[in-house]
């Protein structure tokens, strides 16, 4: 990806930087420092580096600090093992979250399911920065984070699906921002609705708690380009809402009188791109006869965009070997992967962790892995956006901008792991993590 200092000049960054003011230039306070991390759903390095790219805030705050060519998501590159890769410093071969929530009723003779309403206790196998902040007695909050749920180490939070009887949602109906009603349906409205309401959310915690750590998660670009693909109009203008949404946290900060202590940590999960054909596995699987009521060892695939995980009851050396040779091969099929050969790439085996599939596929570029399992084993789609495909994928590649007391004015700087953002807030935090895989970013930190 190239460089682009004519971006950094251009003047709609400038213009809107004068509210936010130079933040090298603020006075630090004699309080404890706070840090920031605001993640964009499947913000991709690519449209960051679109000259024409409507982010003043974006573009402002990188003038003021520093940003990555891009920053290179964990192995699966979806959302929450991502999520959970920035704030525990390793990576799903450690810390064991492989899709959107646990996997469960894996390796019997019923497909797998995925319970989104996890606690985190269960999800996530290591500790996490927000951890380490609360057993050092800071405060900690999160609006819409996720592989989160009831964990015990967050002071204040706004969660994915709201408590009607949570403190912050009270809040927000005392302000008129939203009513029971809407919270009790909170999934009818639209993806950017619900990011207002999240965003909200977050300023209230700000201006009435002043966090020490605050992890945001927004999602209407993800939203909008698995309905309409990567790299169009709907996505640009979805950035530019975004970006707004920055700078209302932004001017939150500053109202609340913590702007000269808080560095910001804008970050996305994974990028996305367009997709026109799918592909069926459990097709080829009932096709094959292991998903027969009398097969002994039966196969189930959960199929997730760019991958999909082939799960067998009783599985053995042989049939995972056998399994892979089912789908090499096949149109669309990148690469079936035995557990040892995955594990290579960063994923756990099936004897560190249950969640862990017998098969691991990836997809061809302009494939991605779909349900059903009857009908053909590839069919047509309209154009669709899609992620999940293996991590050196260029259009994978995530964002990483940060600003603040605690960040050098240093422009742009080499692609990294995002397994480094948990170390980086640690240092930020004055905090201590154990074995990680991730290092402080250094060359960016004052």
């Amino acid at each position: 990806m190239t460089s682009f200092p004519g971006l950094l000049r251009c003047a709609a960054a400038a213009i809107v930087f004068t509210s936010l003011l130079p933040l090298c230039a603020q006075q630090t306070s004699k309080h404890g420092p706070k840090v920031i991390v605001i993640s964009l759903d499947a913000f991709g390095a690519a449209s960051l580096h679109d000259p024409q790219l409507p982010a003043p805030t974006l573009h402002a705050l990188m003038k003021q600090g520093a940003y990555a060519t891009s920053m290179q998501p964990i192995n699966p590159t979806v959302t929450w093992p991502n999520h959970t890769a920035m704030i525990t410093g390793v990576d799903a071969g450690r810390h064991h979250v492989l899709v959107n929530g646990l996997i469960v009723n894996q390796r019997t003779t019923t497909p797998p399911k995925v319970d989104a309403e996890a606690p985190k206790s269960r999800l996530v196998a290591v500790p996490t920065v927000y951890d380490a902040a609360h057993e050092a007695g800071l405060t900690t909050a999160e609006v819409d984070w996720v592989a989160i749920g009831d964990a015990k180490s967050i002071t204040w939070r706004f969660s994915e699906r709201p408590h009607l009887d949570g403190l912050i949602e009270h809040d927000l109906e005392a302000q008129g921002v939203v009513t029971a009603d809407e919270l009790a349906h909170f999934n009818k409205p639209s993806q950017a609705w619900r990011d207002r309401i999240y965003t909200r959310a977050a300023i209230d915690i700000i201006e009435k708690h002043h966090p020490d750590l605050l992890l945001l998660h927004l999602l209407a670009l993800d939203g909008i380009e698995h309905k309409t693909g990567f790299g169009n109009d709907s996505g640009r203008n979805t950035i530019a809402f975004l970006d707004d949404r920055v700078k209302d946290i932004v001017d939150a900060v500053r109202a609340a009188g913590d702007f000269d202590r808080t560095t910001f940590l804008i970050v996305s999960d994974h990028g996305q791109q367009s997709v026109h054909q799918q592909i069926h596995p459990n097709v080829l699987l009932k096709q094959a006869g292991l998903q027969s009521p009398t097969e002994v060892s039966p196969a189930f695939c959960m199929p997730d965009g760019g991958f999909a995980l082939v799960f067998q009851q009783h599985a053995t050396d042989a049939s995972r070997a056998a399994l892979k040779s089912l789908f090499s091969g096949k149109p669309g099929i990148r690469a079936a992967l035995t557990p040892s050969e995955a594990a290579k790439q960063g994923w756990p085996t099936p004897s560190e962790s249950d969640q862990a599939p017998d098969l691991l596929l990836y997809a061809a570029d302009d494939y991605a892995f779909s349900g059903g399992d009857t009908g053909s084993f590839v069919t047509d789609t309209k154009e669709i956006g899609s992620h999940g495909y293996p991590n050196t994928v260029p259009l994978m590649q995530a964002i990483f901008i940060a600003a603040g007391p605690g960040i050098r004015q240093t422009g742009e700087i080499p692609a990294f792991p995002n397994v480094d953002i948990a170390p980086t807030i640690a240092h930020l935090l004055h905090l201590s993590l154990g074995d990680i895989q991730g290092k402080p970013l250094t060359q960016i930190l004052k």
